[in-house]
């Protein structure tokens, strides 16, 4: 119950956009433009809307032409050879193949097949066909106009899971640090499984992040929140370069403590600092502060990794600083420096 609360909770500002624009859709389909029971302009209008902040207008797009496929092959074909069963068959089969024909995706195909079986299978008022379309319209320019004028804040969700990202790597770095000392390697094939799994947080970020970009664009109230969104861009792509450093070095790490080959002591200290700089970032992430305290701790860190220093004499434990190395560089990024500046950082 308590999950689906959060649930409810992270999801409460989408359910009411979609609520307001369902009422909007149906007033204006049934008092401006008299369509009887305009059911489908409300169902236009959450579906192009939905949970998600991602592809709006790609929905609204998608619905208006498979309304259009639908509604007129059936249109066409229930006038020449009536309704029944086949009928419903035939005009699906070629609904969803035009709609495929052209590109569309899969909102595009499904709703091309299910207009198709409301015009075949119920009794045909006048302007039925026409009506639905235009229903599609309005229920997607609701939504688009719910969007822009009543949005959500672009950069809130996108910072939710940038956050979740980090503090998700900085518990890994801690956990590789505990696999160091103790040599655990059943524990260290644990961890690496769980560096794995950080795709998902990864992808669940670029998805925030479209969603807000696309509400920025479409929205005239958060246009301001563009220089925000771009700092996120950019800590994106230095975190996902970031995490499948750290994915390689935890492998190696699992590798070695497989066959039994040890790794220096210095490593783990190492690890244990990267994950307090993660917390630092994750408190930082798409701020536009100009030095960020988390910048100078990874500056600190990238002193420290000379292979030499650190006893790496084996070639996992080469590997393991090399990898570390370029964790810090694409962290280094993330904050907003130069990749050539943050090299230099390192020792030769």
């Amino acid at each position: 119950m308590r999950d689906g609360v959060s649930r409810v909770r992270m999801n409460s500002f989408a359910i009411g956009q979609c609520a307001v624009a369902a009422a909007i859709a149906w007033v204006i389909a049934e008092s401006l433009l008299n369509h009887p029971r305009p059911f489908f302009a409300p169902v236009a209008a959450v579906v192009c809307l939905g949970l998600s902040n991602t592809q709006r207008l790609r929905r609204m797009i998608e619905l208006a032409l498979g309304v259009t496929i639908g509604v007129g092959i059936a249109e066409l074909l229930v006038k020449e050879l009536g309704n029944g069963w086949w009928q419903i068959s035939l005009v699906v089969l070629i609904s969803m193949s035009v709609a495929q024909l052209l590109g569309g995706g899969a909102l595009m195909t499904t709703q091309s097949a299910v207009q198709s079986i409301f015009l075949a299978a119920l009794p045909q008022t006048p302007g039925g066909g026409l009506y639905r379309w235009e229903d599609a319209l309005i229920g997607g320019t609701t939504a688009l106009l719910v969007v822009a004028f009543l949005p959500a804040h672009p950069g809130r969700f996108v910072r939710q899971e940038a956050q979740g990202l980090i503090r998700e790597l900085a518990a890994i770095s801690s956990e590789s640090a505990a696999v160091l000392r103790s040599g655990d390697a059943e524990r260290a094939d644990a961890v690496l499984d769980r560096a794995r799994a950080t795709q998902d947080d990864i992808q669940s970020w670029t998805d925030a992040l479209r969603g807000g970009e696309e509400i920025s664009r479409i929205s005239p109230l958060r246009r301001r929140h563009v220089p925000e969104l771009m700092r996120y861009r950019r800590g994106l792509v230095g975190l996902d370069r970031a995490t499948r450093n750290l994915r390689v070095a935890v492998r190696r790490i699992a590798a070695a403590l497989d066959t039994g080959a040890g790794m220096p002591a210095e490593l783990a200290d190492i690890f244990d600092h990267l994950a307090e700089i993660l917390h630092l970032l994750e408190g930082e992430v798409g701020s536009a502060q100009e030095r960020m305290v988390s910048t100078t701790a990874l500056a600190t860190l990238a002193g420290r990794l000379d292979p030499e220093q650190l006893g790496a004499q084996s070639l996992s434990a080469n590997v393991v600083v090399a990898q570390i190395r370029s964790v810090v560089v694409d962290l280094l990024g993330a904050t907003g420096m130069d990749e050539q500046q943050a090299r230099t950082l390192l020792p030769d």
